[in-house]
């Protein structure tokens, strides 16, 4: 069975929703890249606490033996897994209610308070968007973000 690039990325995570649950971690992005027959699918794993390198190992030989089974013409497709990094983006709210309590880098669709950044500890997550405290003001105050003025988000690092 081929796939189309359509529903190749619903496909495999189809057969990798049930392995990362095994295993305690999210599937937080598929993407796929090259020829069919050396296809790329690159999977970026999450979870609270985050992703290690042990996390991704039992991820990516679970699912190649999976896939091998379920879909053995399509057996030379390599797979990569990797954690989305410190500064992971945020792009639904299970990512956000993954890190309450975690200081964010919003950036705006239109400016609040003269702001197109804001910077703050994430306080709650709703379903109208998400309240955080700005810290880079010289007052630090709760500020409310609706879902669709929400740009970009990021988690930021301080080292």
């Amino acid at each position: 069975m081929a796939f189309t690039a359509d529903n190749l990325e619903q496909v495999i995570r189809q057969v990798g929703e049930p392995i990362a649950r095994a295993l305690g971690v999210d599937i937080f992005e598929v993407q796929c890249s090259g020829r069919p027959a050396n296809l790329l699918v690159r999977l970026t794993l999450d979870k609270k606490g985050g992703v290690g390198i042990e996390d991704c190992e039992q991820f990516h030989q679970s699912l190649r033996r999976t896939w091998e089974v379920l879909h053995p013409e399509q057996a030379g497709y390599r797979f990569e897994v990797s954690s989305p990094g410190l500064d992971r983006p945020l792009r639904n709210p299970k990512d956000f209610e993954r890190v309450v309590g975690e200081r964010l880098r919003i950036t705006l669709k239109t400016s609040i308070n003269k702001q197109s950044v804001v910077l703050g500890q994430l306080l709650a997550v709703t379903d109208m968007g998400i309240h955080l405290v700005d810290d880079k003001s010289k007052n630090p105050q709760e500020v409310v973000v609706a879902w669709d003025e929400i740009a970009k988000a990021r988690l930021e690092v301080s080292f």
